[in-house]
């Protein structure tokens, strides 16, 4: 792309800065690019799809209408996954950040070790969903895995149960295993957050006679309002859209009570070969995606705005 050198020269500061604009544009052309490529296009054509009816096979794709629409919306088993991400994303917001918020308070008091207690928190989210949901599947399973043995170890085998095939147990057990997984990237970024607070605030505060639960209140919680709003958003929309787990553990069962929007769109998509209602359903969810994320950042914005008056 050429740029007539008049331009790129400028005369004063506007010139500069036009200057400094154009070649950093002229850099984000290639990251644009990709960005266009593969998730601006896609993003139309699946919106477009949610209105065609496609097997995934055959070159035609008819127009429908809003009849995807009306079958999302008779869908009872998408509504009810709907029901059991929102199960994950209260457990992954609230459990999943408790955890990792107290574990990297304790960790940031240490002064020595920190680093093997950071690769040990961390460690889980290192490995690939489906060794760890195997794993897990292996150590629940009912007559020979760990949890059901070591019940029996220390005389409680009357605890012994089908953790993963009981409709009461599987959601619960799923979730657990959910934010073992994933609690370590909540930690390393409150640990950042907590390591960024000046120490001075903490010594002054020490002199004027302030407690630990003091200090947590008006140092340690207002300072991390904006890393607490960041892992929110993240932290809950990636439970709301958990996939691996789910499939590698429950593939949705017993009888859908793991069932996710994720994995419902994946089913009607990929075993029902009805595209078209699959891209209605994956409308459908975003749009419920991004109107819960506005309204979480709009949450976190007003409380570190309070926080910081």
């Amino acid at each position: 792309m050429l740029i007539p050198s008049v331009v790129l020269r400028g005369v004063g500061p506007e010139g500069r800065r036009f200057r400094r604009a154009v070649t950093g544009y002229l850099f984000l052309l290639p990251a644009l690019a990709l960005i266009g490529a593969f998730t601006l296009i896609p993003f139309a054509q699946g919106i477009l799809l949610s209105f065609q009816s496609w097997d995934g096979v055959g070159r035609e794709t008819p127009f429908v209408g809003l009849r995807n629409y009306e079958r999302v919306l008779a869908d009872a088993i998408f509504w009810s996954s709907l029901g059991n991400a929102a199960v994950f994303g209260v457990v992954g917001f609230v459990a999943g950040n408790a955890l990792s918020l107290g574990m990297a308070l304790a960790v940031g008091r240490l002064r020595r070790g920190a680093t093997i207690y950071r690769t040990a928190f961390y460690l889980p989210g290192v490995f690939s969903v489906v060794v760890v949901g195997m794993m897990l599947g292996w150590l629940l399973q009912p007559t020979v895995g760990f949890m059901n043995r070591a019940l029996e170890g220390v005389a409680l085998g009357g605890l012994k149960h089908n953790w993963l095939g009981d409709p009461a147990t599987a959601l619960p057990t799923v979730a657990a295993v959910y934010v073992w997984y994933h609690w370590g990237f909540g930690f390393l970024l409150f640990l950042a957050g907590l390591q960024g607070i000046p120490r001075e605030l903490y010594d002054a505060a020490s002199i004027d006679g302030a407690g630990a639960l003091q200090r947590f209140r008006h140092i340690t919680w207002p300072q991390l309002m904006p890393v607490t709003s960041i892992v929110g958003v993240l932290t809950l929309l990636a439970a709301l859209q958990i996939f691996g787990t789910v499939q590698v553990l429950t593939n949705g069962g017993p009888g859908y009570h793991t069932e996710v929007p994720t994995l419902r769109i994946y089913k009607e998509a990929f075993q029902s070969n009805r595209f078209g209602s699959a891209a209605a359903m994956s409308v459908v969810f975003g749009v419920i995606l991004v109107a819960l994320s506005l309204i979480q950042i709009w949450i976190g914005r007003r409380f570190t705005t309070s926080e910081t008056d």
